[in-house]
């Protein structure tokens, strides 16, 4: 009793514990995206478009991510989203929810190059549909940088059929400026648009670039595919979403393997941008060395300069002349018919040329420039994909290789060859006028 007793006491004169206090973390908050996606139809684009938005339509879009689109129809194409008169409409999607409710903005003669017009667009879509994080895709028919055949200037993206005329890089670039945006990724889901040219004024704009150098396909997963990777994003860190990036492209390639592809060399690059002007400093020091040996072998004469390099200049021509040519597939593809605007595309895979000048001479000087052009590629191009390229192996940027002659003949100085951010910066028109190059097609 005594001890049942004591213990009683002791138990009784105990002072209360205090209370367990559970402290539960607060959620933190998804950064939030909206994919900003700007598109017009032309030939079998329409129904790629229509496609691309039917599947992001199907389902909500996750809590964090919204979609506003603009969409500029052919006359003519008549569909559940499209009333066959080619206007141009919007749409947005906010995050949670579901939508196939447009509006109409425009007539057929819409003129989708006015930068007024690009800027309203990206500035309505920042408004109805806020985020952290915005993401531009350009969807249509693209064709790298060259003057002009016939009535169209090509020199663009987002070729617009009715009106015959495209967005040219600078009035894409002065509209996203006049909207005031800097963009986490611009993709260029059109043709022949991951060039020098155009990836050095956008890089200005965004922070990533995606695009291919090759005549490219709408895969009409585009968006579904995006929006699933930036659902795996759960901070604003840079390495989560360049990993996010990674994944995206793991779904292209898994659904490039699933699809019959007509043209089977094809490829997609992401480019970081901060690594864009060390690549073109690179290029302007592999230009200056270039347009040097030029000077010297028409000061010292061709016999004096082979003697010291092993080479002439014209056998350095010769060698570049080979160099991977991004359209090749589509000329050779049978089922394909050739259109002339696409064969005066002459965009060349920018490491290949000088990889090509540098084993044809005997010069350490170019052997250095060309070594340091590949590394700042490399450094450049985050994330690649490439199919069946057996004779090259792998791609990195196309840029323009013409020859004087073609230089005069087709007017790239009367086009502004020279004003574009890429040849101020790398001064490369100065190897375009004065090579002699003989072009395969």
């Amino acid at each position: 009793m005594l001890i049942v007793a004591t213990l009683g006491l002791i138990a009784c004169t105990e002072e209360p514990k205090p209370p367990v206090v559970v402290v539960v973390p607060e959620q933190e908050e998804l950064p939030t995206y909206t994919i900003i996606y700007l598109a017009v139809g032309g030939d079998t684009l329409d129904e790629a478009i229509e496609r691309s938005l039917a599947n992001i339509s199907k389902s909500a879009l996750a809590p964090n991510i919204n979609l506003a689109a603009q969409i500029k129809w052919t006359k003519g194409y008549a569909s559940n989203w499209s009333n066959g008169k080619g206007e141009v409409c919007r749409m947005v999607i906010k995050g949670g929810e579901s939508s196939t409710d447009f509006t109409t903005v425009g007539d057929n003669n819409y003129p989708l190059y006015d930068p007024d017009n690009i800027a309203d667009f990206i500035t309505w879509s920042k408004r109805v549909a806020p985020a952290d994080n915005y993401i531009l895709l350009l969807a249509g028919h693209g064709n790298g940088w060259h003057p002009e055949v016939g009535i169209e200037a090509t020199r663009g993206t987002l070729r617009d059929t009715d009106l015959q005329r495209y967005v040219s890089l600078e009035e894409l670039c002065t509209g996203i400026e006049l909207s005031g945006t800097h963009f986490r990724m611009i993709q260029m889901i059109s043709c022949l648009m991951n060039t020098m040219e155009y990836i050095t004024p956008l890089s200005l704009y965004a922070d990533h670039i995606m695009g291919s150098c090759h005549v490219s396909l709408m895969l009409c997963s585009e968006i579904h595919w995006l929006h699933m990777a930036l659902r795996s994003i759960k901070s604003d860190k840079e390495s989560e979403f360049v990993e996010a990036l990674g994944e995206y492209m793991g779904y292209i390639k898994m659904e490039m393997g699933l699809q019959d592809l007509l043209l089977e060399k094809v490829d997609f690059s992401i480019t970081d941008s901060r690594y864009v002007a060390s690549l073109n400093e690179s290029i302007r020091s592999f230009a200056d060395v270039v347009d040097g040996l030029y000077d010297e072998q028409e000061s010292i004469g061709k016999e004096a300069f082979e003697a010291r390099y092993g080479a002439t200049m014209e056998e350095v021509e010769s060698a570049v002349a080979g160099a991977y040519y991004y359209i090749t597939a589509y000329l050779d593809a049978e089922a394909m018919e050739t259109t002339e605007y696409l064969r005066m595309a002459f965009t060349y895979d920018l490491v290949d040329i000088v990889r090509r000048a540098s084993r044809a001479i005997r010069c350490e000087a170019l052997a250095t420039a060309a070594a340091e052009v590949e590394q700042a590629a490399r450094s450049a191009r985050r994330i690649n994909y490439t199919t069946q390229l057996e004779e090259i192996g792998e791609v990195f940027y196309g840029v323009t290789l013409t020859n004087g002659e073609q230089w005069e003949a087709r007017g790239y100085e009367s086009a502004g060859y020279e004003d574009t951010l890429f040849d101020k910066t790398t001064g490369w028109s100065r190897l375009l006028k004065r090579n002699n190059i003989t072009l395969r097609y």
